[in-house]
C-alpha cells in the first residue's frame, strides 16, 4: 500500500517540488507585472541601443511626462537594454520611430538571491549622465542582473519630479555590493543613498513613484507630444 522511496528517489522527489514552487512563484510574478500594467494601461517600449546615434538623454528629454526609462542588463546574457514605459494611448506618437519596438515585460529579480537598491539625491538640473559609459562589467552573464530606473512623474510649474534608482539581483550580498561599485562612478555628481527595504524594492519592481525619493529637475522644452 505503501510505496518507501530510496534516498535518491527522494531527493529526486524533493527536488521536482522545488521547482514546481519556484516555477509557480515565477508564473505568479509574471502574472502581476501583466495585472499591474493593464491596470495602469502602461506599455513597454525598446529602445535601439543606436537611436539618435547614442543620444539616449537627449532623447528621454524630449518625452513629456509622465514616464519612466529603465537601462537593464537581464538575469541571462551581457547585453544592455533601454527601455521607455508610459500610458498605452501615447504609443501611436512613437509608431513611425523604427528604432522603438513593444515588448513584453522582463524580470530582474530572482528568489533566493540578493537584492541591493539605491536611490539619488541631487540638485535641480538634468545631471550630466553617458547612459552609454555605465559599467555594467561586473555584471555576470548568468544569474545576475541590474536595472538603472527613471520615474518621472507629472511637471510642476517648469519641473518635473523624477525618481532616479538602482536595483541589483546578485546571488549573493558581496556580488551585490561589487555591482554597485562598478556603477556608482557613473553618477559621481549625485549623493547615492542604498536602500534593502521591502518598501523600496516594491515600488521599484512596480515603477511607481515615491515622494520621498524625489528630485525636481529643470527639463527644457520637452518636444515630442507623446
Amino acid at each position: 500500500m505503501f510505496d518507501f522511496l530510496s534516498p535518491i528517489d527522494a531527493l529526486s522527489s524533493v527536488t521536482l517540488l522545488f521547482l514546481a514552487v519556484f516555477g509557480l512563484i515565477e508564473l505568479l510574478i509574471i502574472l502581476r507585472h501583466r495585472y499591474y500594467l493593464e491596470k495602469k494601461h502602461l506599455a513597454i517600449l525598446r529602445l535601439d541601443p543606436q537611436i539618435q546615434e547614442g543620444k539616449i538623454g537627449e532623447f528621454i528629454k524630449s518625452i513629456r511626462p509622465p514616464f519612466i526609462f529603465e537601462v537593464a542588463v537581464h538575469q541571462l546574457g551581457k547585453e544592455i537594454h533601454y527601455y521607455l514605459i508610459l500610458p498605452r494611448k501615447r504609443v501611436k506618437h512613437f509608431k513611425n520611430l523604427s528604432q522603438i519596438k513593444r515588448v513584453e515585460d522582463y524580470h530582474l529579480f530572482h528568489h533566493g538571491g540578493e537584492h541591493l537598491g539605491a536611490y539619488l539625491k541631487g540638485d535641480d538640473k538634468w545631471p550630466d549622465i553617458d547612459f552609454k559609459k555605465i559599467d555594467f562589467s561586473k555584471v555576470n552573464e548568468v544569474g545576475e542582473g541590474v536595472a538603472i530606473q527613471l520615474v518621472f512623474g507629472r511637471r510642476r510649474m517648469k519641473k518635473t519630479a523624477v525618481n532616479f534608482r538602482i536595483l541589483i539581483s546578485a546571488p549573493s550580498s558581496y556580488q551585490a555590493k561589487e555591482i554597485l561599485s562598478a556603477i556608482k562612478p557613473a553618477f559621481s555628481n549625485l549623493s547615492l543613498i542604498e536602500s534593502k527595504s521591502e518598501e523600496f524594492l516594491r515600488k521599484a519592481n512596480f515603477r511607481e513613484f515615491n515622494e520621498k525619493e524625489a528630485m525636481y529637475w529643470m527639463v527644457a522644452g520637452n518636444k515630442n507630444k507623446a
